[in-house]
């Protein structure tokens, strides 16, 4: 036996022994010319010169249940799992805020239109739109339109809209900066 077999088969009795085989069936062993030691599991990968000095290797046939008890329980994809569920949980809330601050946004920009509409239309068509003096007291005194109790709501759940705007937007670069 040449030193080369020896270290060879020297090496199948370690890898074998040692860890268990991920497959079970045949296996062939065959040397070529320079003396080199040559495995397989599939007998038309060895070359036509060598196929009568293969060796066929006969391993124990092993069950899937053999190999999940020797391996030891692996918890990190239980870890994957948490994992995969918190960023779906941040995932959604950060489409729940996105949502509401769109639909802020988007009341906040037709409460700015209306009073932009109303303003012009003062301007042009109310004729008391600008203040005038008392005579009685000879002080300048405003002109209450008729869009005044409008113009006083729209004013107030615009001032409302962006003090509830801005916590949203912290909240949503939390979210970002988190994923």
């Amino acid at each position: 036996m040449s030193l080369r077999t020896g270290i060879g088969c020297l090496l199948i009795i370690i890898l074998l022994g040692e860890a268990p085989p991920l497959f079970s069936g045949e296996i062939y062993r065959w040397t070529d010319e320079k003396g080199t030691i040559h495995f397989t599991d599939d007998p038309s990968r060895i070359p036509e010169a060598y196929s009568r000095g293969r060796e066929k290797i006969d391993l124990p046939e092993e069950k899937e249940s053999d190999f999940q008890r020797a391996r030891p329980p692996d918890d990190r994809s239980d870890r994957v799992k948490e994992y995969l569920k918190e960023i779906d949980k941040k995932i959604a809330a950060k489409k729940k805020v996105e949502k509401r601050i769109s639909q802020l946004e988007t009341e906040l920009s037709s409460i700015e239109e209306r009073l932009k509409w109303i303003e012009e239309y003062e301007k042009e068509d109310f004729q008391y739109y600008q203040p005038f003096r008392d005579p009685r007291t000879g002080k300048w005194v405003k002109v209450a339109s008729p869009y005044y109790d409008e113009k006083r709501r729209l004013t107030y759940r615009m001032e409302s809209i962006k003090k509830e705007l801005t916590p949203l937007q912290e909240e949503l670069s939390k979210i970002n900066r988190s994923l």
